[in-house]
Order: C-alpha cells, then sequence, then structure tokens
C-alpha cells in the first residue's frame, strides 16, 4: 500500500514538470516569433531605405531633377519637427554622403512642384497675339506684315449739263475736279482711289437722254494715287449730259467687286442734282451698302436745291453715310477739310486703341512669367534651406561627420545651382514678351503718327 503511494506522487510530479516544459518552451517560441516579425519589419524598412539608395543618382540637369519623386514631406507637407523625429528614426553613422543626400531628398525634394513650371515655361507663347485691327486706311505695317486690307475710297462724279453753271467766276465741273484732285492727293498714298464720271456722253437734250443716262465710266481705275494719271483723267470729260445716279452706284458695286474684298470701301457722289434717268439711286446705294461689299455711300450736294437735297439725303442714309451741302469753293474746301478732321481722329482712335491692346497684353503676359519665376525661385530656396537645415541637425547630433555634412552641402548648392540656372528660361521668355510688345507698339506709333501728319493740314 505504501508502495502504490509513492508511484503515484512519483507520476504527479513527473506530470506536474512535463506541463512545466511544456509552458516554457511556447513562451521561448512565442518571443522568438515575436522577435523574428520585429526583424522583418527592421529589414523591411533598410531594404526600402537602400532601395532608395540603390536606385539615387545625382540630378546633373533640371531634366533629371523633375524626373525624381517628390519628398515625403515636400510643399505644405513640411514639418520641422516632423522631419527631425523621422530623421532620428534613421540611422545614418554608417551612411557616405551620397546616401545622406539621397534619404533627404526623399523626405523634402520639390521635384513635382518644378515638374510644374518646367512645363509651364516650355507651353507658354511669348510671342504677341493681339490682331491689329483695320486701319483707316488699310495700312500695312514697316516690316511688310499686312493689317487686313486697303482702303477703296471711289469718287462718282457728276458730269451732267447743269455742273457747267458757274459759281464765282468758275464752272461746278471746275471747282469740284480742283477739291476732289486736293482730297485723293491727301489720301494714304496705300489706298486705292477711283474716279468715275456719269453723264458726261450725248448732250441734255431729250434726244440724247439714252445716251446719256447710259453713259457712265471709270475713268481713273481703282489703285494708289498717281498725280500725273490722276489729273490726266480729270481733263478726260466735261459737263454734258443727264444724270444717272443710280446707274452709276450699281456699276461702283462692280468696280469694287474687282478689288481686294477684305477692303473698306468708300464711295463719294458729287452731284449738284437728283437722279433723272428714271433710276432709283436710294435703292442702288442701299443693296450697295447691304451687300457683301459693305461700301458707305456719302453725298457731297452741289449748289442743290431743296428737292434735291431731300433726295440725296436719302441716297446717303440708305447708304450708310452722310449728306453735305456746297455752295461755293470755300465750301467745298471745307468738306474735304472736314473729312480729313475725321479721318485724322479715326487714326488717333486707331493708334491709342491698337496700342493700348497689345500694351495690355504684353503686361499680362509679363505678370504671368514674374509670379511663376517668382514662385519657383520661392520654392528653389525653401527647398535648399530645408535640406541644409536638416544636414545641421544631423551635424549636431553626431549623426553624420563634418566631412559628410561638408560634401552633402556641396551637393545640395550644386543642385541649387542647376534650379536657378532655369531662371534664365522665364528670363528669356519675358525678354520676347518685351521686344516684342515695343516693337509693335512702337510700329503702331509710328504709322498712327505718320497718318495724324498727312491729315494734320
Amino acid at each position: 500500500m505504501k508502495k502504490l503511494s509513492w508511484l503515484v506522487l512519483l507520476f504527479l510530479l513527473c506530470s506536474l514538470l512535463a506541463a512545466c516544459g511544456s509552458n516554457e518552451e511556447a513562451s521561448t517560441k512565442g518571443k522568438k516569433s515575436e522577435d523574428k516579425a520585429s526583424e522583418k519589419t527592421e529589414e523591411q524598412a533598410a531594404s526600402d531605405k537602400e532601395g532608395i539608395e540603390k536606385d539615387f543618382a545625382v540630378a546633373t540637369t533640371i531634366e533629371d531633377i523633375i524626373e525624381q519623386d517628390s519628398g515625403k514631406y515636400a510643399g505644405n507637407a513640411y514639418n520641422e519637427a516632423v522631419v527631425h523625429r523621422a530623421l532620428d528614426e534613421s540611422a545614418f553613422q554608417d551612411k557616405d554622403s551620397f546616401q545622406v543626400y539621397a534619404n533627404l531628398l526623399s523626405l523634402m525634394s520639390e521635384s513635382g512642384q518644378y515638374k510644374k513650371y518646367y512645363n509651364f515655361a516650355k507651353e507658354f507663347n511669348p510671342h504677341m497675339e493681339t490682331a491689329v485691327s483695320d486701319t483707316p486706311g488699310g495700312m500695312k505695317l514697316d516690316n511688310g506684315e499686312k493689317v487686313n486690307s486697303t482702303a477703296n475710297i471711289a469718287i462718282l462724279l457728276d458730269a451732267s449739263g447743269s455742273m457747267a453753271q458757274k459759281v464765282d467766276g468758275k464752272t461746278k465741273m471746275e471747282l469740284a475736279k480742283a477739291a476732289i484732285n486736293n482730297f485723293v492727293a491727301s489720301m494714304p498714298k496705300e489706298a486705292n482711289v477711283g474716279l468715275r464720271v456719269y453723264g458726261h456722253k450725248g448732250s441734255n437734250a431729250d434726244s440724247d437722254k439714252e445716251i446719256s443716262c447710259d453713259s457712265t465710266e471709270l475713268v481713273y481705275d481703282l489703285k494708289p494715287y498717281d498725280k500725273g494719271d490722276f489729273e490726266e483723267a480729270l481733263d478726260k470729260f466735261e459737263p454734258t449730259g443727264w444724270t444717272p445716279i443710280a446707274k452709276s452706284i450699281t456699276e461702283a458695286k462692280k468696280d469694287f467687286e474687282n478689288t481686294d474684298g477684305g477692303s473698306k470701301n468708300i464711295i463719294y457722289i458729287v452731284s449738284d442734282g437728283v437722279e433723272t434717268c428714271d433710276g432709283d439711286p436710294v435703292e442702288a446705294a442701299k443693296k450697295l451698302h447691304d451687300s457683301n461689299i459693305e461700301a458707305v455711300v456719302n453725298i457731297i450736294g452741289f449748289d442743290v436745291d431743296s428737292k434735291g437735297q431731300e433726295q440725296l439725303l436719302k441716297v446717303a442714309e440708305a447708304g450708310g453715310g452722310e449728306f453735305k451741302t456746297v455752295e461755293s469753293e470755300d465750301d467745298f474746301k471745307e468738306v474735304w477739310e472736314d473729312e480729313r478732321v475725321r479721318l485724322y481722329n479715326e487714326w488717333s482712335s486707331w493708334n491709342a486703341d491698337n496700342y493700348n491692346e497689345v500694351s495690355g497684353e504684353q503686361t499680362d503676359k509679363k505678370n504671368e512669367l514674374y509670379g511663376k519665376r517668382t514662385d519657383f525661385m520661392n520654392l528653389t530656396y525653401d527647398e535648399e534651406s530645408n535640406l541644409k537645415e536638416a544636414v545641421y541637425y544631423l551635424e549636431g547630433n553626431e549623426q553624420i561627420s563634418d566631412q559628410v555634412s561638408e560634401e552633402v552641402i556641396s551637393m545640395i548648392e550644386q543642385r541649387q545651382e542647376i534650379l536657378a540656372s532655369f531662371e534664365e528660361k522665364f528670363n528669356s521668355l519675358l525678354e520676347t514678351v518685351e521686344t516684342e510688345g515695343d516693337e509693335l507698339k512702337e510700329k503702331i506709333n509710328e504709322k498712327g503718327d505718320q497718318m495724324k501728319e498727312k491729315y494734320d493740314n
């Protein structure tokens, strides 16, 4: 019995020892598993850092820099305390200067932002895009660039028999010819001027009505003014027959159709009376003005009675122009003088409007470039400052040596020099905007001054 008790006691003791051994072994295995997991996390982190350093190459161009990844704490994400904590969690004592530099860039590189500025500068158009509007005379700029069109100025002169009447000792025709010649001589040399007469054949007798009413002739083709040729054209006819105003306007439409379709078309009709050939000058003027030619019809009534003034006013209104009356040579001069003043004012407005348009575009482009350049350079200064602060922090905490610190600082400054050189791209764009804008404004001013001087007499 006593022997059985000892056997039971021995069995219980062995079981207890076995259980203790099993718990100790499980505890040991759990600790080893935790250690391995910790080691794996550290190895992974080390591997990630090694990957950064392995793939890293010092950038030598702006193109290299913009292809790099942005840092984890770049831009608004930068916080000095957070960066310090990230640096404290890394081991730098065994790293060379390239590895330290690579790790700092992985935290604070602004490459992503640089790429945006690089693409902006690459795609920016520094050339003046403002389209210089039509000038009153449709001039060409001195560099040969055409400003849309030339002006076509057609004079329709009444050569009916009534124009032989005298005013102040001269016939109406003589006064009209002299006034017209002086006027077209003052037109811009690039403008086309034409002279069409009507009623210059047959006579004002009933028997010649059909011949006279069918007579209208372009005696000086629409072309730049030539003094000798124009005066010769004026000498080709004398006041003779009836007054086919409507037919003359209709034929003038054909004259314009044979010229540059983009031109500004202006008609001046000089007449001393109403339509006498059964035509409808009001309808003819309206059709001409409303057509794709869009000619403006102005009327100068020479010693016209009230009935004639009423009709000629309607013709001018239908043609989108003005009606003026003259009674003498001085009145004629005053009409053309008023026209010169009007053209002077048009040139002044053209000058100011186009100058302001170009100046506005130039200012907008310059401001945009100045703003981007400033933002870009400030970004490079911030990155440099952040990177250097991190180096001094590591050096102060003895995580890197003085030599490594100097080498990393040198690489940071080299990077800054590359970035600073890109400022020249912005400067080049600014220079183009400045030069082209100033040249175009100068040409506008020169042409405006030239033309205002021409009409300021």
